[in-house]
């Protein structure tokens, strides 16, 4: 069993154990004493029934972060036995809806009976997974969580979900476990990772600073712990609460200027010394340096000095990033004003000059939406020559499930069969293992694709 879903089961064994037994000592704080201690108003003790208290394992409160507006949509992820579901349905009373998500069948189960004893009709829970949030695209005004986002095992899917279900300006409130190790591993994370630590709120739990700096970069703004507390489940970890406002749509390119402003482009993940499976693949298809070449998301790649030593003189280069862009002008010195520099979005890139050669190393994984893929498809398909190629990598099934804290596809020949089908067909497909710079394996995919006749 991979390591991520270990961590799963176990999650699930243990708030199982919570959903049966909420009386039994787990190791850290519940119950109505917990509620009391993280400031749950008396009124809201006293309206719900006494018992659903005793399942309150609250490591913060959500609800003292900002208003939850009456006639509001609520959404609680991993929302346990349902006790911030029912205060919810409290705040934003009968005009408002509350939705529960939960990994866990017992807990599931568990919150929807609370929140029919409690009289409240405006409320559902269903069973699903954080990184996967069965809901439409900004339906929902405001995302609570309390413990639960460290037990996922991708948290930059998770804000990216998050981001996705809110409404423009919709507002996320959530408590949950931070590493408070100063630099120092959590003994947890120096061994082999186990499902225990993981339930337990340990091996899954980051720093104050890592949690801010993911939700910036999936676009989040005003982003801000706004406290910790009490509550702990290990000497490494205690309880906080953080607060942040969905930022406008400009988050892609928010995100890559910061990465190409702020760190070291050799120490990236993607870094490559020579691109030597991008050129072997040109020379599979018979590029020459006549061919007209386009470089989409180049990043800082040196792809367009090695064209420019062969020959090609005919280079356009597209990114997200304008600083990208000019870190290439820079290296290129003499020859920087040979290529062609587009900044922008390659789902909207429109040129009137049509492409034998379109390559792109690794912009394709980042879209998450089929709207998104068919727009580049379509893209492609307007701006490459009936006579050329397509070479286009993306992470394989067995690569990273997010790359400079952005989720991405991962792909293999048939979800790209059937993606591409009716415009292009897949001459080739080759694997690769990339060796970050770091030392670590990343699997890549590529593929080799032609317009169909």
């Amino acid at each position: 069993m991979a390591s991520s879903e270990c961590a799963t089961q176990g999650v699930i064994a243990l708030y199982t154990q919570l959903a049966l037994n909420p009386e039994k000592n787990f190791g850290w704080d519940k119950g109505l004493n917990n509620a009391k201690a993280h400031g749950y108003k008396e009124e809201w003790i006293e309206r719900l029934p006494s018992h659903i208290w005793d399942y309150c394992a609250a490591v913060g409160n959500p609800f003292s972060l900002g208003e939850f507006p009456e006639g509001s949509t609520v959404v609680d992820l991993g929302c346990g036995a349902g006790v911030d579901l029912c205060v919810a349905a409290l705040l934003v009373g009968k005009t408002g809806k509350v939705i529960g998500i939960d990994l866990t069948p017992m807990m599931v189960q568990t919150a929807q009976r609370h929140a029919i004893e409690s009289g409240f009709e405006n409320v559902d829970v269903m069973e699903g997974n954080l990184e996967n949030i069965p809901l439409e695209n900004e339906s929902v005004d405001i995302v609570i969580s309390n413990g639960a986002i460290n037990l996922a095992t991708s948290k930059p899917n998770v804000f990216a979900e998050i981001f996705r279900v809110l409404k423009p300006a919709g507002k996320l409130y959530f408590a949950d476990m931070i590493d408070i190790s100063e630099g120092e591993c959590a003994p947890s994370c120096c061994s082999q990772s186990s499902s225990g630590d993981w339930a337990n709120c340990v091996e899954g739990t980051l720093s104050k600073e890592g949690l801010i700096e993911m939700m910036n970069e999936v676009g989040f703004v005003d982003v801000a712990c706004m406290g910790t507390n009490h509550y702990t489940t290990a000497p490494t970890t205690v309880g906080a609460t953080f607060s942040a406002t969905k930022g406008d749509g400009n988050v892609q390119q928010r995100h890559w200027e910061n990465v190409y402003t702020t760190k070291d482009v050799s120490k990236v993940g993607w870094y490559q010394e020579m691109p030597s499976l991008s050129l072997s693949l040109l020379q599979k298809v018979g590029s020459a340096p006549k061919d007209s070449f386009i470089d989409v998301g180049c990043g800082a790649s040196i792809l367009a000095d090695t064209l420019i030593h062969s020959g090609y003189h005919d280079i356009t280069l597209l990114d997200i990033s304008s600083s990208a862009l000019e870190i290439i002008k820079k290296r290129l010195g003499a020859t920087a004003d040979l290529p062609v520099y587009c900044v922008g979005d390659v789902c909207t890139f429109s040129s009137d000059k049509i492409f034998d050669v379109w390559h792109d190393r690794a912009v394709f994984h980042f879209l998450q939406k089929e709207e998104e893929q068919q727009s580049y498809l379509e893209t492609l398909h307007k701006s490459l020559s009936p006579q050329g190629h397509a070479i286009i990598g993306t992470f394989g099934v067995n690569g990273p499930e997010s790359c400079s804290a952005l989720p991405v596809c991962q792909y293999n020949e048939e979800k790209m069969k059937n993606l591409v089908q009716g415009r292009f067909d897949i001459l080739e497909v080759i694997d690769e293992t990339h060796i970050t710079p770091s030392g670590s394996e990343q699997h890549y995919c590529f593929f080799i694709l032609k317009p169909m006749d």
